[in-house]
């Protein structure tokens, strides 16, 4: 059974792993060798237990000066690992530990074979143990001068490579989904000790992996049982002296970058024979790698553009897109940006925008803002569209295009204004207000109206609605009919109220109707009288007549007669009567004997209204007759329905006649 502890290397140790393998320590100017180290790969040679790790050291006098004696050995930094287990050998002479090589004169060459036996009571805690190779060159004057090679025991029951180890295979370029077949290579090289201390092949027990594990973008798969899609070869042992190899196929499947990559497997184990309880084993870098190249191909993609709302309720809006160009390709790439902006109003304004992307590596992007500025009188719907088109600078045919919208939102706004705020008229009479809606919105509405007010003046709006187009106006008429009863000055407000087909956006105004006053007299004749008095010369009579107030409100009444003889007089010029009331004025008669008698006076009463409108009364006729004697009593007829004082009317005219009577019938005697 062979059994190894494996740990982790101290940071000493992985400096010696990196160390060159070429090492120059010249003596002087004139004296000088170098020695070059060849191994399984680099500076690592790869054995079991009890096998051996194979070297070839090659050492070359590049000096002027001939060396009489060079010597070659060896030592380890662990103490277990004796410098006895390592044989030189060359040109026939073979020796443990160190050998002496003889003269090495100027520019002679000479090549010594180094093998590392493991085992022999080493000490095995890691799988790589270092092994310095020391150079020393003698010359009898004393033009001595010495060198170092580190080399790697790398302590382990298998190796795996690639089928070309130790050269490289050819360097495919993919395309992306080219696929090209390699083989990777597992070769048991345990041995066994025998008892006369020859070596055997054995078999082994040991968990061995080998994974891809590169970079993205490249696929590995296999058709060999063993091969798992995500876990790679396995195999559980090896027979003694077997090789297992795995037909592999690495395709490109993904964006890698242009130029060269290496596909690396990675090789590693346990040994459950591992008294350490099968610490894993990581077979050093390199030996497993594929050099493979990505062929260059262009690619563009742009990103930003869509469609934009834009809102100008508030006034000139700007719309804004972040734009980018993305390089697809894998390899540096600059792209021209070619702009249509005929789609674009001409009031409207684009920002500036770019003709080139600038050179951008695979996988970046260039970046920029464009906005578009759109006034503020631009009407609802109105659009604007403008797109790009980038083009690669390595390739016409990679080519990528974006659009870009803007479309002006619908927002509502109302004005309302009337041709006047306050309107009159009499009673029975119909006001219009004629009032002027503005649509301040910037698309075609359709306003609702209103009216609000007392429902006996029957308010009513000339239609229900009305639709207008964008920052226009039209008109309509809401009509209040006043109740025959209202008096002069009535007044009433209504409310009128316009609303947007949104809901929102609503305005009112106030108007008032008030009543104007009406003007309307009448005069009659009292109850009773026909407007005709006879009366003697020097006798005092008066008349009356009713005048009535038909209007609405109150009037001032002024009076003046017609054809006035000179001995009437009004009782009164002026007075003020209300509405429907009725009120008598007199008329003072006071013919003197010297007046003409035995014909009719004829003569009427003009009442003017404080608007100036003038009533005249029916005819009044006054009869004198002459006054035969003096010193007889005056009487006075009143043709009136109602006395002064308020007493029942006609009273005052039965005592005039009785009295009148008397008298004719006394100077009939006479």
């Amino acid at each position: 059974m062979i059994s190894n502890r494996r740990q982790a290397l101290p940071f000493f140790v992985v400096l010696l792993m990196v160390v060159s393998v070429f090492a120059f320590t010249p003596a002087s100017a004139a004296s000088s060798i170098v020695a070059t180290l060849d191994a399984d790969y680099g500076a690592y040679s790869f054995a079991s237990v009890n096998g051996s790790a194979e070297y070839t050291v090659t050492i070359t006098n590049d000096g002027d000066v001939d060396f009489e004696e060079v010597e070659i050995s060896a030592s380890f930094m662990d103490d277990t690992w004796l410098s006895t287990n390592v044989t030189f050998s060359a040109s026939g002479d073979e020796s443990p530990g160190s050998l002496l090589l003889g003269p090495l004169v100027s520019s002679a060459v000479i090549q010594v074979q180094v093998s590392a036996t493991v085992g022999n009571g080493a000490k095995i805690d890691f799988a790589e143990v270092p092994m310095e190779i020391n150079i020393d060159a003698h010359d009898d004057g004393g033009e001595d001068t010495s060198m170092g090679l580190e080399a790697i025991v790398c302590v382990t029951n298998w190796k795996a490579y690639e089928s070309n180890y130790p050269n490289q295979p050819i360097i495919n370029t993919f395309n992306r989904g080219d696929s090209y077949d390699y083989q990777i290579v597992v070769e048991n090289i345990a041995v066994t000790k025998n008892p006369d201390n020859t070596t055997a092949p054995m078999p082994i027990r040991d968990h061995i992996n080998v994974q891809y594990s590169g970079i993205s973008g490249w696929t590995v798969t296999s058709d060999d049982e063993t091969w798992h899609p995500f876990y790679g070869g396995t195999l559980e042992g090896m027979d003694a002296s077997a090789s297992h190899t795995w037909n592999v196929a690495i395709e490109l499947m993904g964006d890698v970058k242009a130029g060269d990559h290496v596909v690396n497997f990675q090789a590693t184990s346990t040994d459950p024979d591992d008294p350490m309880g099968g610490m894993p084993y990581t077979q050093p870098y390199g030996m497993t790698a594929i050099p493979v190249s990505a062929a260059e191909w262009y690619g563009v993609s742009v990103l930003g553009a869509g469609s934009r709302n834009v809102d100008l309720s508030e006034g000139s809006a700007i719309s804004t897109w972040n734009v980018a160009v993305n390089n697809l390709g894998n390899a540096k790439d600059t792209f021209s940006i070619v702009w249509d902006t005929s789609g674009v109003p001409a009031d409207w304004t684009l920002s500036a925008q770019p003709d080139t992307s600038g050179e951008l590596d695979w996988q970046a992007s260039s970046s920029f803002d464009m906005s578009l500025t759109v006034p503020a009188d631009a009407l609802a719907g109105t659009s604007a569209s403008f797109s790009m088109t980038a083009t690669s600078s390595n390739s016409d045919d990679e080519t990528a295009s974006q659009s870009f919208t803007a479309t002006v939102d619908q927002h509502y706004g109302v004005s309302l204004s009337v041709d006047s705020d306050s309107k009159s008229k009499a009673p029975g009479g119909v006001v219009d207000f004629i009032f002027n809606v503005t649509n301040t919105g910037n698309g075609e509405d359709t306003f609702g109206i209103m009216v609000d007010g007392p429902a006996l003046w029957t308010p009513t709006a000339s239609q229900a609605n009305i639709t207008i187009s964008a920052v226009s106006s039209s008109q309509f008429t809401i009509s209040v009919t006043i109740p025959e009863d209202k008096g002069a000055g009535d007044k009433k407000d209504f409310i009128v109220t316009v609303t947007s087909s949104d809901g929102e956006s609503t305005t009112n105004h106030s108007v008032s109707v008030s009543t104007s006053q009406v003007y309307g007299i009448s005069m009659d004749y009292v109850s009773g009288s026909d407007g005709t008095a006879t009366i003697i010369q020097g006798v005092a009579y008066s008349l009356s007549l009713n005048v009535t107030n038909n209007g609405n409100g109150v009037d001032m009444i002024t009076l003046t007669m017609e054809n006035q003889p000179p001995w009437a007089a009004l009782g009164s010029d002026s007075f003020q009567i209300g509405p429907g009331q009725t009120i008598p004025i007199v008329i003072n008669l006071s013919p003197s004997t010297s007046d003409v008698s035995g014909r009719d006076y004829i003569f009427q009463i003009v009442a003017t209204s404080a608007d100036g409108s003038e009533t005249t009364s029916p005819d009044l006729i006054a009869q004198i007759e002459v006054k035969e004697t003096e010193g007889e009593e005056v009487v006075t007829e009143e043709l009136d329905e109602e006395d002064e004082d308020g007493r029942l009317p006609g009273f005052s005219m039965v005592v005039s006649l009785l009295a009148l009577t008397i008298v004719v019938l006394s100077r009939r005697k006479d």
